[in-house]
């Protein structure tokens, strides 16, 4: 996602910004909100947001605004594969965050990553900025849990093997 203004992108680990989810595990037809912010108070003046699903990076669910919608509203949808598939900014006035909320799609289980595009000014912006990966749909319950049903089961057919 590289904004056409001429120059190379920074240094990510220099980014003064970063995107943040309310969830890192999301069950099938919930939302999380993600919001794209500033660590220091650097101000950003454009943005980009999709989600990929991991690992093939294909984007993946719906975006949806948190504002009206109306003359003053900061954001507005892209449809980069589908519509409302993403998110960027409605003008360079100077703001500290930005969140939205993401949905994925029906009946979606798997591994979710949010991928921004900072604009500090218009040769200065980080690509590639992203969020911690949130795990979509059923959760497996994995090895933990696997060795207490195992253990669960050899004492329910210890009990009953006793009690017969």
């Amino acid at each position: 996602m590289l904004p056409g203004h001429g120059k190379e992108p920074q240094t990510l680990a220099d980014s003064p910004y970063h995107v943040q989810v309310s969830s890192l595990y999301l069950k099938q037809e919930e939302r999380i909100k993600v919001t794209l912010s500033s660590k220091s108070e650097t101000p950003f003046k454009g943005f980009l947001l999709k989600a990929v699903e991991v690992p093939s990076y294909n984007i993946i669910g719906t975006f949806t605004l948190l504002e009206d919608g109306g003359d003053n509203s900061t954001a507005q949808y892209l449809a980069c594969t589908h519509p409302q598939s993403s998110i960027t900014h409605t003008s360079n006035v100077e703001k500290l965050a930005q969140t939205v909320e993401w949905s994925p799609p029906d009946q979606f289980t798997g591994s979710v990553v949010m991928v921004a595009t900072f604009v500090k000014d218009g040769y200065t912006y980080w690509v590639n900025v992203t969020s911690e990966t949130v795990q979509t749909g059923e959760m497996e319950m994995g090895a933990a849990s696997d060795v207490a049903k195992l253990a669960y089961d050899w004492l329910m057919g210890f009990i009953l093997a006793w009690f017969q």
